[in-house]
């Protein structure tokens, strides 16, 4: 064991010569080859059981508070598959000039079956203070072959539930344009090595517009919209339904949505409204939202959505989310918990 962990952490520094489809180097492709395999084996294990494993595409954690060893535990008890744990870089970090964090390396190292490894967050500061310091950070991170797809770039993002009751959500009000310099950065570099990226981006109808631009202009650009259906403020937000989501994913081949969101009963705090749109007033699943999955089961991912202030809510968390994949039919099921991600991240179908 000790041996295979540093043969991968080896791997992981090697340099590549494109994105994870089309790899120019026969070394890189067999050496990607190695982790693919462990997570291979890792999923068909749990379905082996009964139960059905699912990959979190998008949670984050502070990576100077993460306990690897409890997490890994919790992803065995909840039969959680794989998960992409990207790392923030926080205010002491970044003023230290931190702009890559390479906590992806650790969590492969320790457990290489069952962590994805994911750039780090774009958030304040590093997003808004360095842009291109830390854009270049990334794009040699994945040049040094340290990671599989982009952490969630947060575009447009108001501040969390949490931080609003905190009273520390001065700083998460994020406004950087979609269609700025850096919004084009992450697009065409998605685009030149084909792997993924996760935009934050609040639903709001004066945003639409850009977004739309930008997924046109790169159309082979792999972008995860997270958080379905999550409208913080409903009056802002005419535009956003299933119809509109249907015609988005009808345009754009490349576009997909993670299922990261509240419960039926989850309010905004500075809106007061149910912000999650995807529930009836009974708590199930709207009809509306369902039948669109079900009409496109390639296009949506699971994901959590833990966070640095809530790692040690990851049994909630998976409840929430079982729930909801449990409103779908059964073979959408296992396309949004594992196959889309599957497919995503290899462009390859899930055997």
């Amino acid at each position: 064991m000790m041996l295979r962990r540093r043969l991968i952490k080896t791997m992981l520094s090697l340099p590549f010569g494109a994105g994870l489809s089309g790899l120019g180097h026969a070394q890189a492709i067999a050496d990607f080859g190695v982790l693919k395999a462990g997570y291979a084996q890792r999923l068909k294990k749990i379905l082996a059981t009964g139960e059905l494993p699912y990959v979190d595409m998008e949670s984050s954690c502070n990576p100077t508070r993460l306990d690897i060893d409890f997490v890994a535990k919790n992803m065995d008890q909840l039969n959680i598959g794989l998960m992409a744990l990207s790392a923030d870089i926080g205010q002491a970090e970044f003023k230290k000039g931190m702009r890559f964090n390479a906590l992806s390396e650790k969590l492969v190292a320790a457990y290489p079956d069952r962590f994805i490894p994911v750039g780090n967050g774009g958030q304040p500061p590093a997003l808004t203070d360095a842009p291109t310091e830390f854009m270049d950070a990334q794009e040699a991170a994945i040049d040094k072959r340290q990671i599989m797809c982009l952490g969630e770039y947060e575009f447009r993002h108001y501040p969390s539930p949490r931080q609003v009751k905190r009273g520390t959500g001065d700083d998460r009000d994020v406004n950087v344009p979609i269609d700025g310099p850096t919004g084009h950065r992450v697009f065409a570099l998605s685009e030149k090595t084909g792997i993924a990226f996760q935009i934050h981006y609040e639903i709001e109808d004066g945003l639409l517009e850009p977004l739309e631009k930008m997924l046109a202009q790169y159309p082979k650009a792999k972008v995860v919209w997270c958080h379905l259906a999550q409208i913080r403020y409903i009056e802002r937000a005419s535009r956003y339904s299933p119809t509109y989501v249907d015609g988005l994913i009808k345009r754009f081949p490349n576009l997909h949505f993670d299922t990261a969101f509240g419960d039926s009963a989850s309010i905004y705090p500075l809106s007061h409204q149910r912000h999650a749109r995807i529930w009836a007033s009974d708590g199930s699943l709207a009809s509306e939202w369902r039948d669109l999955i079900a009409a496109h089961p390639g296009r949506f991912l699971s994901a959590l959505d833990l966070g640095g202030d809530r790692m040690d809510r990851m049994a909630s968390y998976d409840q929430k989310h079982r729930y909801f994949l449990k409103l779908l039919p059964a073979d959408v099921q296992h396309r949004v918990a594992y196959r889309n991600a599957w497919s995503l991240l290899f462009d390859e179908e899930f055997a």
